[in-house]
């Protein structure tokens, strides 16, 4: 098997990089771009939102999508050109960055207005440790 890259974190062992390939049905019916920095793609992260992300299945990056965003649908249908799926975001009532509607259907790398709307983390931004447990952990117990 390929090797992956495993990192030590705040004492746990990460691995950064998605073990099943791109072309799996899994990773494929949740790709929405292909990841401009590694040879992998973006996927959907399946978790529901509220906070709605879009991870590397090769690099250790996060792609947040706006907090306006309420629901995010990867679509059946596939952009000719990169194809990859269309998604379909719905925006808060009232919060959409769209002059008439709150539904946005789009292939994600062409959608400028969601380009520019969303926050990237890259490798270590990630993986940052959040600070150890401090001075005496679990206690001592009985006896």
């Amino acid at each position: 098997g390929k090797e992956r890259k495993i990192q030590k974190m705040a004492g746990r062992n990460l691995c950064l990089e998605c073990p099943l390939p791109d072309h799996h049905p899994l990773i494929d019916e949740l790709t929405v771009s292909p990841d401009p920095n590694s040879d992998g793609v973006l996927i959907l992260d399946p978790r529901l939102g509220p906070k709605w992300k879009i991870n590397s299945t090769r690099e250790p990056t996060i792609v947040h999508l706006p907090q306006q965003v309420s629901k995010v649908t990867v679509l059946d249908r596939r952009d000719e050109v990169l194809g990859v799926h269309m998604m379909k975001i719905e925006f808060k009532e009232g919060e959409s960055p769209l002059p008439d509607s709150n539904i946005l259907t789009c292939c994600f790398p062409n959608e400028e207005r969601l380009q520019n709307m969303v926050r990237v983390h890259h490798g270590s931004e990630r993986t940052r440790a959040k600070g150890g447990r401090g001075r005496g952990g679990r206690g001592r117990g009985r006896g």
